[in-house]
């Protein structure tokens, strides 16, 4: 007798649920997949008890009429392909047929459906696997669906369950996720009677995305847009100020469909370039259109990955499509962690009293309103006071001059400050900057002159009056306050400067004088074969020196200055270790960050004017003037209206 038996279809239904239903969000997915797809509007969920006790989910589609509501429990049957070909042209979010005869039978199963144009409804209840009830009864318009006392017949199943919050949270991602990819159908979601998730399901993806992230998110939020012949993204990408520790802020969507994409994530991240610190992750949603024969679904047995047949093409178009979305923006964080507005709707003004000295008779007492402008002049700084109201007086006053004690008091507090925050001032600081003259003055080597007019326009046009703590440069405009990072901006300026010089191939070989000699394996010495034309390309002189050994005869020219023969070996190992991943090109930016920051001014480096304002009028020229190349912010603002609200001077 033969040993080999075909298995029963509930032992075989059980054994499918180990991959359909992993848990009570899984169990949702499915459902809410089958009622996208039934071209719902409108979708309720209630569970309970993270879904262990029951899982409803009731929407207002197109229903099931009598016999498709009993054959949808029979394993492989599905209304979405009906041919082989149909499996590569996959427009539905599920098309299996194997997630209800799978719920079925490791749970309690009640249907209630009905389409439009029937008079009753149907009524279909199934226990673990077998039929219980098939009947007419009263039922809306949609389908119902209920689970209850998920895995009680598999107990091994039920005991590696987590917690009932661990449960509920799963099921809380997924569905957010599933009204950001579908912002024309309302969610509503309900956990033991409370509503925890509505969604208006106005067709708005920023509406969705206030009504789960909140309001305050969605407006650090861009539009995204971006449409080629074959592809065609939509969504949001979030300010860089709006960065979080992991990825769980990042949702995309192939064809509507939710997915994990390893790919998608590396080509955002490309497109956040320097706008991220290091180790965090920006909050953006992402919805990608394409021909359903460009993209395989059934790679993944919970479809939550995907395999793209122009993988590269695909990455590019989203890379470059959110590099548009942030293009152009001003990403100046607020010095407070307030409102995100600028202004209020609505701001009641404190009374103040009047404090200002009653000048004499003869001489008109200046407008109090209206922030002062620096004036750079032959007798120190000025500043120029507003025009007052029926006259055309302008009136220029010298900075309070210190005493030498009081001076000296200020420099000592300042120092302290210094070896506070630091932990490494050594030597006194310098006295007070300069006035500023009119005479020539001789340029700073590393503050290049530049020109007003080609400054960017979405950079504020500040204007720099003093320096504080020898690492932050104080600047004004009408706005308010800003507050710059001395070292964040120029290493910015150079980073620019020398990965300009990249983009453009402006770069030139720099021999070695001794060639450098590279002992590599077998393998290593394979994938370096492969990558010499792209390292001649960055004026890396490769040449083989017989068997495993390697000859460096030249390195590209930006990096002069340098340990070339530290950075070069650096470099190798970590183009071996990374394949044919990363291209050496992105491999040399990395070295040539580390040589902007080492360039730039340092901490406790004391300016004169016109450096701060040389060095402000070059940030205004860069493709990103608000943060470093380490994704560290360079400008913060406070503006007047955060001052007075600091000040007490509204309420």
């Amino acid at each position: 007798m033969g040993r080999i038996e075909v298995l029963s279809d509930l032992l075989a239904n059980k054994i499918a649920a180990g991959e359909v239903v992993e848990r009570p969000a899984s169990v949702i997915k499915e459902l809410l997949e089958n009622a996208v797809d039934a071209d719902s509007t409108q979708i309720i969920v209630e569970i309970e008890q993270g879904g262990l006790d029951l899982i409803k989910v009731a929407d207002n589609g197109i229903g099931m009429e009598k016999d498709d509501a009993l054959k949808a429990f029979e394993r492989h049957a599905t209304s979405k392909i009906k041919t082989d070909k149909d499996l590569f042209r996959i427009r539905t979010l599920g098309f299996r047929g194997e997630a209800l005869p799978s719920i079925a039978s490791v749970a309690k199963v009640e249907v209630k459906t009905r389409t439009l144009e029937a008079n009753e409804g149907t009524l279909v209840k199934i226990d673990g696997g077998t039929l219980v009830t098939h009947d007419v009864c009263a039922a809306k318009k949609g389908t119902e669906i209920a689970v209850r006392d998920l895995f009680y017949n598999t107990p091994a199943r039920l005991k590696y369950l987590k917690s009932i919050q661990t449960e509920l949270g799963h099921i809380l991602d997924y569905v957010n996720r599933m009204a950001l990819a579908h912002p024309q159908i309302s969610f509503r979601l309900y956990h033991n009677g409370r509503q925890v998730i509505q969604t208006p399901g106005d067709g708005k993806l920023l509406h969705a995305v206030a009504a789960i992230y909140g309001s305050d998110i969605a407006r650090q939020m861009v539009p995204v847009e971006w449409e080629t012949y074959d592809y065609k993204i939509e969504g949001v990408a979030g300010y860089p100020e709006l960065n979080r520790a992991n990825r769980n802020h990042c949702s995309f969507f192939i064809n509507g469909r939710f997915v994990r994409s390893y790919q998608m994530m590396n080509a955002v991240q490309s497109a956040y370039h320097t706008l991220l610190p290091i180790n965090r992750y920006p909050v953006v949603v992402l919805s990608l259109t394409l021909d359903p024969g460009l993209v395989d679904v059934n790679v993944h047995p919970n479809k939550l990955e995907v395999r793209f047949s122009e993988e590269k093409d695909v990455m590019t178009a989203v890379q470059q499509a959110v590099e548009s979305a942030l293009k152009g923006q001003t990403f100046i964080p607020k010095a407070t962690a307030k409102s995100i507005d600028t202004e209020p709707k609505e701001k009641s003004s404190q009374e103040t009293m009047d404090l200002r000295v009653i000048s004499p008779p003869s001489e008109p007492a200046p407008a109090p309103t209206a922030p002062a402008r620096y004036i750079p002049g032959a007798n120190g700084p000025k500043y120029r006071e507003p025009l007052p109201q029926g006259g055309a007086l302008v009136r220029e006053t010298p900075t309070t001059s210190y005493r030498p004690k009081e001076r000296e008091r200020d420099q000592n507090l300042t120092r302290k400050q210094v070896e506070a925050a630091l932990g490494a001032y050594k030597t006194p600081p310098p006295p007070a900057p300069a006035p500023v003259v009119e005479e020539p003055i001789a340029k700073e080597p590393i503050l290049e002159e530049t020109s007003a007019e080609e400054a960017r326009s979405n950079v504020p046009q500040f204007q720099p009056v003093a320096q504080v703590l020898g690492m932050y440069i104080v600047a004004q405009d009408d706005t308010g306050l800003f507050l710059i990072d001395q070292h964040a901006a120029h290493e910015k300026v150079l980073f620019e400067k020398f990965s300009g010089r990249l983009a453009t191939r402006q770069i030139h070989p720099l021999p070695l004088l001794v060639p450098l000699t590279l002992e590599l394996t077998a393998a290593e010495a394979a994938q370096l074969e492969e990558r010499i034309p792209a390292l001649m390309e960055c004026q890396i002189e490769v040449e083989s020196f017989g068997g495993k050994s390697f000859l460096i005869r030249s390195v590209p020219d930006i990096w002069e200055g340098q340990n070339t023969q530290a950075l070069l070996q650096e470099l190798i190992d970590e183009l071996l270790q990374e394949g044919s991943a990363r291209n050496p090109l992105q491999l040399i930016e990395n070295k040539v960050i580390t040589k902007a920051c080492k360039a730039a001014i340092k901490a406790n480096q004391w300016l004169s004017m016109p450096e701060m304002i040389a060095l402000c009028d070059q940030l205004r020229e860069l493709k990103n003037p608000f943060t470093c190349p380490h994704g560290r912010p360079i400008i913060i603002h406070m503006s007047n209206y955060d001052l007075e609200k600091q000040f007490k001077r509204v309420m």
